[in-house]
């Protein structure tokens, strides 16, 4: 967990768990598609446990979500989340690499 995030006191302990476990699935394959009933599972917590730590994760800019909803309706086709430095990253690394096409 990087200190930015280990010592933000805005962020619980359990937020902070979280992002480690988010982090760890990330690695695996670049983004975490782990369900909230997942991690309510996994934590043997509430559904809104999960959803507020997520939120204040959010909140802080250490991930990003994105939720993909079947047309015409709220029912949930499918979700992921990016820690949000690994997202930056990859955008940097995307412009440097068209920068380099113009020299």
């Amino acid at each position: 967990i990087p200190a930015e995030v280990r010592y933000n006191k805005k962020l619980t302990p359990n937020a902070k768990l979280l992002y480690a476990e988010i982090t760890a699935l990330c690695n695996m394959n670049g983004k975490c598609t782990a369900s909230t009933q997942y991690f309510c599972r996994l934590y043997e917590v509430s559904r809104g446990s999960i959803q507020n730590w997520l939120k204040s994760l959010e909140d802080n800019n250490y991930i990003s979500r994105t939720v993909t909803y079947k047309k015409g309706s709220k029912e949930i086709l499918g979700s992921f989340t990016l820690i949000a430095s690994l997202s930056k990253i990859d955008v940097q690394i995307n412009e440097w690499q068209e920068a380099k096409k113009l020299l």
